[in-house]
């Protein structure tokens, strides 16, 4: 895969996600803001954020470059063979990211992962406020399984629509509150967007 096409890739998905977050917010009167800060702390987070995105996409675009390899053509999966691999694939994504989650929080959390639980309540422009650390390990989290699992360039588009989606509404309580009871009580539900491995590890709060 050629460096455009990963370009497009990225940012195609996280630009259409943004969008479709953004709108869901505004049918359900929800600011995409963090209302509880101030009007200062409110800029000073959006600076972040305008910032930090940028930063973001170089590097995911740059782990899409490296492993693009792998992917294989579209058309080569049925429905149902794309159904299935995209299903592993985001239970990997679970599985990996799961695994940093709970260490960060055990033996990190004040160097590491501190910075993301500043604001106990949540809105979706929390979703980005991370430290370095932080922010490639959730690339890694839901690139790497893209070294087990054969997918296309349209599957993993569709991949990370889904959770770039999700991780901006998982920073609210519009559809589900998985993310935010983690944000008030911290020692639950470290999954990103499936708790399996929560059910399964005793660590699922609702």
């Amino acid at each position: 895969m050629n460096l455009f096409l990963s370009i497009y890739i990225i940012v195609g998905a996280f630009s259409i996600s943004t969008i479709t977050a953004c709108f869901i917010c505004y049918l359900h009167n929800y600011s995409f803001l963090n209302p509880i800060l101030t009007e200062e702390e409110q800029i000073v987070q959006l600076n972040e954020y305008v910032i930090k995105v940028p930063i973001l996409l170089v590097q995911s675009t740059g782990i899409m470059y490296i492993i693009s390899d792998n992917l294989i053509p579209y058309g080569q999966h049925t429905c149902i063979e794309s159904s299935f691999s995209m299903a592993i694939y985001c239970l990997l994504i679970e599985a990996i990211y799961y695994a940093y989650h709970r260490v960060i929080h055990k033996y990190y959390y004040v160097n590491v992962h501190k910075k993301h639980h500043t604001n106990i309540i949540v809105y979706p422009i929390d979703t980005f406020y991370l430290t370095e650390i932080d922010e490639i390990a959730t690339i890694i989290s839901i690139a790497l399984p893209a070294v087990f699992i054969k997918i296309s360039a349209i599957e993993q588009a569709l991949i990370l629509y889904i959770y770039i989606t999700s991780f901006y509404l998982s920073h609210s309580d519009i559809y589900w509150n998985h993310h935010a009871i983690h944000h008030k009580l911290i020692k639950y539900n470290y999954c990103l967007l499936i708790p399996v491995f929560d059910v399964i590890f005793g660590t699922y709060k609702y």
